[in-house]
C-alpha cells in the first residue's frame, strides 16, 4: 500500500506541477459555485454534476485482512481501500456506497487528499443495514482520484469462526464496476496471518477462486476484473507437523508398527504367562475344597510320573484313577484350546496324562 501511495502522489505532483502554468481544473475563479468540505476548497459547476452513480466505476480494491493484530480478542482487523472513478459526462456529487459484513465493528472512513499533503481526513457517513454511504463529489474523468479508506474490527462467531465475507455488488444498493487499469488489478487483497495457518478464497457459491497473481507467501493476492459478487477469505490452521518433518513422521510410525510386530509373540507370552499365575493364585483363595485335590495331584503328577505309585491299588482304585485321568486330559485339551496354556505347558502335562494311563492299564492287564 506504501509503494501504491508513494507511486500516485509522484503521478499527482509531476501532473500539478504541468499543470499549474495552464491554469488547474478547479483551482481558477471562473467557476460560479464553490464548496468546502473538511478545511478544503474544491470548486465545481453544480449546474454539471449529477447524483446518479451509474458511471462510477471502481479502478481498484484494496482489501487488508490481518488475523493477527486482534487475534487475543477473537476478531480480525479489516482495512479496506476504494479507488473510485467517474468515466460519465458530467461530474458526480451524491452518494458513494460500500457493503460492511455482520459483526463489524469500530467502523472508521478517511479520505486521502492526494492533491494536498496525502494525510487521511475522517469522513462522517451514514448506515442503512450492511449499506454505510457518504457524500463526496468524483470529478468527470479525474486522473487524480480520491482514496477512500474504511476500517473496522469484525467480531468472529463460532459458527464461521476464521471467515471474512466479502460482498461486492449488493442489489439495488451497490452494483459498481470494477474496471482496473493496465497497471493496477481490480481487486488486491492483503493476508495477514499466523504462521501455522493457510488461506483460500471462495466466491458466494463456495467454489474456489484462483488469484490471478500471488506472491510465494500468499500474504499479496491479485485478481483482474472479477466474475464473482462476492469474496470469502478462509483462513485455517496448517498441520502441526512441519511440511518437513511430515516425510520422517511417516517412516517414525512405520517403525513402530514393524517393532510391535516382532515383539508381539514375546508379549504374548508374558501376557499368558502372567494371566495364568493370576488364575493359579485365585483359584487357591477361592475355589472349592473338592478341587484342591484336582490341583495338587496335577501339580505332583507333571513332577513325577511313575507307575510305583500305582503299587498296592486294587482294581476299582485303579479304574477310578483312569477316569480321573482322562477327565483332567479333557480339561487340559480346554484349556489349550482357550489359550490359557503354553504350548510347552501344554505337552509336558499331556505327556505326563498319557504316562500314567498307561502304567493303569499296564497294571490291569
Amino acid at each position: 500500500m506504501n509503494k501504491l501511495k508513494q507511486y500516485l502522489i509522484s503521478i499527482f505532483l509531476i501532473v500539478f506541477l504541468i499543470n499549474t502554468a495552464y491554469g488547474f481544473a478547479g483551482m481558477t475563479a471562473n467557476n460560479t459555485n464553490t464548496t468546502q468540505e473538511v478545511g478544503v476548497v474544491r470548486q465545481m459547476d453544480l449546474n454539471n454534476t449529477t447524483a446518479s452513480d451509474q458511471d462510477i466505476i471502481l479502478v481498484q480494491h484494496l482489501i487488508e485482512v490481518d488475523a493477527v493484530r486482534l487475534q487475543p480478542e477473537n476478531k480480525l482487523f479489516i482495512k479496506e481501500t476504494l479507488i473510485f472513478r467517474n468515466i460519465g459526462t458530467k461530474d458526480f456529487f451524491g452518494a458513494l456506497k460500500t457493503w460492511i459484513p455482520d459483526g463489524g465493528e469500530n467502523i472508521r472512513l478517511n479520505r486521502s487528499e492526494m492533491m494536498t499533503t496525502g494525510e487521511l481526513i475522517t469522513l462522517t457517513y451514514t448506515s442503512n443495514g450492511n449499506i454505510i454511504s457518504w457524500q463526496d463529489y468524483v470529478e468527470q474523468n479525474s486522473r487524480l482520484p480520491f482514496l477512500y479508506v474504511v476500517e473496522y474490527d469484525f467480531k468472529m462467531e463460532p459458527a464461521n469462526a476464521e471467515r471474512f465475507s466479502k460482498k461486492l455488488a449488493y442489489p439495488a444498493l451497490i452494483n459498481y464496476r470494477y474496471l482496473e487499469k493496465s497497471d493496477l488489478p481490480a481487486i488486491v487483497v492483503k493476508i495477514t496471518k499466523p504462521a501455522d495457518s493457510s488461506v483460500k478464497f471462495l466466491d458466494e457459491n463456495g467454489n474456489m477462486i484462483t488469484p490471478t497473481v500471488s506472491d510465494e507467501n500468499g500474504t499479496i493476492n491479485r485478481f483482474s476484473t472479477p466474475q464473482f459478487k462476492e469474496i470469502n477469505v478462509e483462513l485455517s490452521k496448517s498441520s502441526a507437523i512441519p511440511s518437513g518433518m511430515q516425510g520422517y513422521a511417516v517412516y517414525v510410525v512405520l517403525g513402530i508398527l514393524i517393532i510391535l510386530v516382532l515383539l508381539y509373540p514375546v508379549i504374548r507370552k508374558k501376557l499368558k504367562q502372567g494371566k495364568n499365575g493370576e488364575e493359579t493364585e485365585e483359584t487357591s483363595v477361592t475355589e472349592p475344597s473338592e478341587e484342591i485335590p484336582e490341583k495338587k495331584s496335577r501339580s505332583v503328577d507333571s513332577s513325577a510320573p511313575s507307575g510305583e505309585e500305582f503299587k498296592g491299588k486294587s482294581k476299582t482304585e485303579l479304574e477310578n484313577l483312569r477316569k480321573e485321568i482322562n477327565l483332567k486330559l479333557k480339561e487340559l485339551e480346554k484349556e489349550y484350546k482357550s489359550g490359557n496354556l503354553l504350548d510347552e505347558e501344554y505337552e509336558d502335562s499331556r505327556n505326563t496324562y498319557q504316562n500314567k494311563l498307561e502304567s493303569i492299564n499296564a497294571r490291569l492287564k
